[in-house]
């Protein structure tokens, strides 16, 4: 893992005294830093259908890495597939000097129970005094050199002191200031032991419970002296691929469950086990099952800095080797009766909303349509009518298994491809298997997986060619195989698959598999501009940016960028627009960004409407200053998901915006009915809460 050390921020001075065209002599509150990237989901699915993307880059992150605003460290996380997987989980209830907790012993032998059932091997505490705590951080500390994946939960009380966090013994005792030190545990002792950890790092503090001790100390305070002890936990300062989750947001108080668990842990054993979720879905879903269970009280918040994904059950632990699967034709079915003109019709329509560019099946004629494209209303409501006309039409079925999949059907449509495969529906076969190879819309099957992408790749499905080469080289199903990887990844590029293009050009920048090779990268690259898939163009652009390590090479990824750019890719302007901000490859120039900006915000692109934020606080760039309508940008983009309106708005919030956009904020959130208080440009814990109410109630 690396990171890239960059500070983009001017001169130190304020907005006021800026010249109107100047951001570098705007105020630092412009720049709040990095972004936490891996909260952000792909804008496409990681799973491969026919025509959409499972991408080994992820675009968004990309996006919010490098946006101006968010220009700090750019870090790539552990693989998702981790081979050694460890956790420490400490739990505190029998307090002797202050009030007892119900349940944190309870969530943290559930919770070491069911990391074990992922894989996990858990040093377990409970009920543990100062040197209980010592001792469990010394072992876990010896345990976590060298893990793919590290985990530290706690449950039991918790407090802020000057700033940093402190967990406590069940023996503390708290007379004045002078014994936080010598009494409490440090959660910067174990976010330094988790830095062992080769891969993934992941922190969950179920420690925000209301305190009396705590509130004794503060009772004792001068009244005129602050001595920095604070109610709740502090934010921690995020390192590079960490995953930070609290049971509430950050200077809040979080409650025991009425139950055997607190609402936090219940939520998390809810979800841990199910096969399949990324781990940034795993905790959004966390954070609504919270709120919902605590009528609104109470929303947790997770902090990302990954770039790749993390799966704690199905796909993230390393399988059992399956042996090779032989090839075998397709099957073979009788070709179907002829249609009359209705039924007809009704496929004519189904194949205009849902037939697939790849598919084997599709008539001449039919240009398809790419998976993330579809209309899922109309292309359902066509591929039923075509079903019901020709029910045992197996393209049909595999189209309509196509509309269902992007409509969220997915059990309807694992059905429905299960018929389509049956029936010698090569591309059926292909998204089958993807479906049983993360367990979506049923169990998982990985052997049965296996041996469809073989069967589909043998009979010349491109698709399947591509997502054998990323079992190779994650050991998803298949022995991980870095040369096999791109040996598939070969076989998908000679038939001009650009995505498959794009991946092998990676390779080669990075020696992945194949010897180190820039040359052999830039003519797969000048092959893969000739296309018009843009999504690759833009990562592939952004490993050239080298925050990936590989070489760096600015001019091509201008070029790629330009390309996708042409070709109506809102992105491509953006990461146009971002290095003209930072002056990568040439000098820095914001009017040359917010141009690029602002013709991507002009067709709706939302990291686009984020990134003029920074612009319209502060009337840079050639744009007129306006905190209303980048507080309408803001909330927009951010309910849409950009991560970069997320890195402005809720995660770097107390540095990144002025006192008039965060006041142009709450009186949105005020009008909406979501804060429930005169807006005055505070921004404390209600109006994060109420923003991430927003991003909920889209």
């Amino acid at each position: 893992m690396q990171a890239c050390r960059c500070d983009i921020r001017g001169p130190r001075r304020g907005v006021s005294q800026a010249p109107h065209d100047s951001l570098d002599a705007a105020s630092p509150d412009l720049f709040p830093g990095a972004l936490p990237t891996a909260l952000l989901r792909p804008t496409v699915r990681r799973r491969q259908r026919q025509g959409a993307s499972r991408m080994r880059f992820s675009l968004r992150p990309m996006l919010a890495g490098l946006a101006f605003v968010l220009v700090g460290c750019t870090a790539l996380s552990a693989p998702a597939w981790a081979d050694k997987r460890v956790a420490l989980v400490i739990g505190n209830s029998a307090y002797r000097n202050t009030v007892p907790l119900p349940n944190p012993r309870n969530d943290a032998t559930d919770v070491a129970k069911a990391l074990k059932a992922v894989g996990f091997t858990v040093v377990e505490g409970y009920d543990l005094d100062k040197r209980g705590m010592d001792d469990a951080f010394r072992r876990f500390a010896n345990e976590a050199e060298g893990a793919d994946a590290a985990l530290f939960y706690y449950g039991g009380h918790g407090f802020q002191f000057q700033g940093s966090n402190y967990l406590m013994p069940v023996d503390a005792k708290l007379t004045g200031v002078g014994d936080v030190n010598y009494e409490m545990a440090r959660v910067d002792d174990i976010l330094n032991d988790l830095q062992r950890a080769n891969g993934v790092r992941i922190v969950m503090l179920d420690a925000c419970r209301d305190n009396p001790l705590a509130q004794q100390l503060l009772s004792k305070a001068s009244p005129t002296r602050s001595i920095g002890i604070s109610r709740g936990l502090a934010r921690i300062q995020q390192t590079a691929g960490s995953v930070i989750a609290y049971s509430t947001q950050p200077g809040a108080v979080a409650a025991d469950g009425g139950g055997r668990n607190s609402p936090f842990a219940a939520a998390f054993l809810g979800e841990v086990g199910k096969p399949g979720v990324e781990i940034g879905a795993l905790f959004r879903r966390v954070a609504a099952n919270v709120y919902k269970a605590t009528n609104e009280r109470q929303l947790p918040e997770v902090t990302f800095s990954l770039l790749g994904d993390f799966y704690f059950a199905g796909g993230s632990s390393a399988p059992t080797p399956v042996p090779p699967v032989l090839p075998t034709p397709a099957p073979q079915t009788p070709a179907p009766a002829p249609l009359d003109a209705a039924a007809q019709a009704a496929v004519e329509g189904c194949d205009k909303m849902a037939a697939s560019p790849q598919d084997m099946d599709r008539p001449s004629g039919v240009p398809g349509v790419e998976f993330n494209r579809i209309q899922p209303r109309l292309a359902v409501e066509a591929c039923r009518a075509a079903l019901a006309a020709a029910p045992e039409d197996r393209r049909v079925q595999f189209q309509l298994a196509r509309a269902l999949d992007v409509a969220g059907s997915d059990a309807e449509a694992r059905e429905l491809l299960t018929k389509a495969a049956a029936a010698g529906s090569v591309s059926a076969m292909s998204d089958l298997a993807l479906m049983l190879e993360t367990g979506e819309g049923g169990p998982m099957d990985l052997p049965h997986a296996v041996s469809l992408f073989d069967q589909a790749a043998a009979a010349g499905n491109i698709s399947a060619m591509r997502n054998i080469a990323i079992e190779f080289e994650n050991g998803t199903g298949r022995p991980r195989d870095a040369v096999q990887a791109a040996q598939w990844y070969r076989k998908a590029a000679d038939t001009g698959d650009p995505q498959a293009m794009g991946f092998l050009a990676v390779l080669y920048l990075q020696g992945t598999g194949v010897p180190k090779n820039a040359g052999e990268a830039r003519q797969w690259i000048d092959k893969l501009v000739e296309t018009e898939h843009t999504q690759t163009m833009l990562r592939v652009g952004y490993v050239l940016l080298g925050q990936t390590g590989a070489v760096k090479d600015f001019a091509t990824a201008r070029k790629l960028f330009q390309r996708a750019a042409e070709l109506g890719d809102g992105d491509g302007n953006v990461m146009l627009g971002n290095m003209a901000a930072n002056g990568i490859g040439g000098p820095r120039d914001f009017g040359r960004a917010t141009d690029f900006f602002e013709r991507a915000a002009a067709i709706g692109n939302l990291n686009a409407k984020a990134s003029l934020i920074p612009f319209l606080m502060a009337g840079a760039g050639g744009i007129k200053r306006d905190p209303g309508k980048a507080a309408d940008y803001g909330l927009e983009a951010l309910r849409g998901g950009s991560p970069v309106a997320r890195g402005l708005l809720i995660d770097k919030a107390s540095t990144s915006l002025t006192p008039q956009l965060r006041k142009a904020v709450e009186q949105r959130l005020a009008k909406a009915g979501l804060l429930n208080r005169a807006p005055d440009g505070s921004y404390g814990a209600d109006t994060l809460a109420a923003l991430q109410a927003f991003v909920l109630a889209k």
